[in-house]
């Protein structure tokens, strides 16, 4: 589906055309709701999250500019925003801090622990940006250009994110994987 004929979807969606929402959901969904839980680690709250992020796309149809971005920019940025929002309520000044939450990574839990588990946990640890750049990134494949655009940042600031992302990542999942490699894209 090209951009703009997705554009026109979204906007006969908003519309009410219900086969046309349908197909806007059908798209995105995946990408909104696993984006949604890699960021706050419930899946009530993505699936919440991923409601209002649809309402968000059908109530700004009319102002959205194709030209200006894609719709999964768009969605990504809304899912971010809305997941923000969620985790400063839950814990005010959670994003301001840069070093990822104390996080006990003793032997003999990592090894009862499967790998995939654990890398879920060190990446909710992460500070909020880092988590933020990583999921998308690692997880939803967006090139650093498109990352950028969503985290309203520039390029090197998300290269800056993910390495320190990837630092802390080998820091705290060292214990785990006995020698830690490198195998940073």
């Amino acid at each position: 589906m090209e951009e703009s004929e997705e554009h026109e979807i979204l906007r006969r969606a908003a519309g009410g055309d219900q086969t046309a929402f349908g197909l806007i959901f059908a798209r995105y969904q995946r990408l909104v709701f696993s984006f949604a839980y890699r960021l706050v680690g419930s899946s009530a709250i993505a699936e919440e999250i991923s409601q209002e992020c649809f309402l968000a796309l059908l109530q700004a149809a009319p102002r959205f500019d194709p030209a200006r971005g894609r719709l999964a920019t768009f969605a990504y940025a809304t899912v971010r925003n809305l997941a923000r929002n969620h985790l400063r309520r839950q814990n005010p000044g959670l994003e301001e801090a840069d070093e990822p939450v104390v996080w006990d990574t003793g032997a003999d839990e990592l090894l009862r622990k499967e790998l995939r588990e654990v890398v879920q946990r060190a990446i909710a640890a992460l500070p909020l940006a880092q988590r933020e750049a990583i999921v998308l990134f690692e997880y939803e494949e967006l090139s650093l250009a498109e990352i950028a655009e969503v985290l309203n940042i520039d390029a090197n600031a998300v290269k800056a994110r993910l390495h320190r992302a990837r630092a802390n990542l080998k820091t705290m999942l060292a214990g785990y994987a006995g020698q830690p490699g490198d195998n940073h894209r």
